[in-house]
């Protein structure tokens, strides 16, 4: 009998010997195949991201193109228009006499309104964009608005030179551009504030004004602007959201990561 229990220890030994190897091999492979899985799904993620971000791209481009044709147009067609009106009026002015206070009142408004013109059509123009800083660029947008005497522009900016490339400072720019328009259009504020500084990681960018503030509950019919700053903001990485100020008024806080 005893040859038989050996045999039959062995028996079982080496079965168990086998259940477990291929125990082992049955959690090899799900483990593999998991590895495999979670790699494919990343990869997965990484090209929806990256197709995503080239949407955007393309979104900018085209709406960049669009703003440079508007910018072209205001220069050369109605630009061109505004300076011949002009001269009708100075031909004018110089076969009289007395020139009337009337009359003179409308040439300074059309050189106020040419002047203005020239600063939007630039403000539109890549080529501008690409020779100038997005500080000085946003000087002249503040003092094109500050020009008109109806909202006081403020701006303040920790940095001189933003540790930005020439794409990143123009989109930052159209999100800045499109926050005061916002606030121009829709809070109706007498001031607006524009701060921006630096840590040691990131860009901080605020837009506050005293106007009528709004809605945080009706943010979820939000218009095309709106979407429009959170896709370019998202575009670079960064954060944006809207905030109460302590007066009521609306502050956009823009962050945006520096390496």
């Amino acid at each position: 009998m005893l040859p038989v229990k050996q045999d039959l220890f062995v028996a079982v030994v080496f079965i168990s010997l086998l259940v477990t190897i291929m125990g082992l091999v049955v959690v090899s492979a799900v483990i593999s195949y998991k590895k495999k899985q979670d790699a494919y799904l990343h990869q997965l993620k990484l090209m929806k991201e990256d197709y995503d971000k080239q949407l955007m791209w393309s979104q900018i481009e085209m709406q960049e193109e669009a703003f440079a044709h508007l910018g072209q147009e205001l220069h050369d067609d109605i630009g061109q228009l505004l300076s011949s009106t002009k001269l009708l009026i100075n031909v004018t002015q110089r076969s009289m006499e007395a020139i009337p206070d009337t009359l003179q009142a409308a040439e300074d408004t059309l050189v106020l309104a040419i002047q203005h013109l020239r600063a939007l059509s630039k403000s539109f123009s890549r080529q501008w964009l690409d020779q100038f800083s997005m500080i000085d660029n946003l000087k002249a947008e503040v003092d094109r608005i500050n020009s008109s005497r109806a909202i006081a522009v403020k701006f303040t900016h920790e940095v001189m030179v933003l540790p930005l490339q020439a794409e990143p400072q123009i989109i930052l720019f159209r999100i800045i551009q499109e926050a005061i328009q916002n606030c121009i259009k829709h809070a109706r504020p007498q001031v607006i504030d524009i701060s921006i500084r630096k840590d040691a990681s990131e860009l901080i960018v605020i837009i506050a004004d005293d106007g009528a503030g709004f809605d945080k509950a009706g943010m979820a019919s939000i218009g095309m602007g709106i979407r429009n700053m959170q896709h370019r903001t998202r575009l670079l990485g960064g954060d944006i959201r809207w905030e109460v100020t302590t007066s009521g008024g609306t502050a956009v806080l823009i962050t945006l990561p520096l390496e």
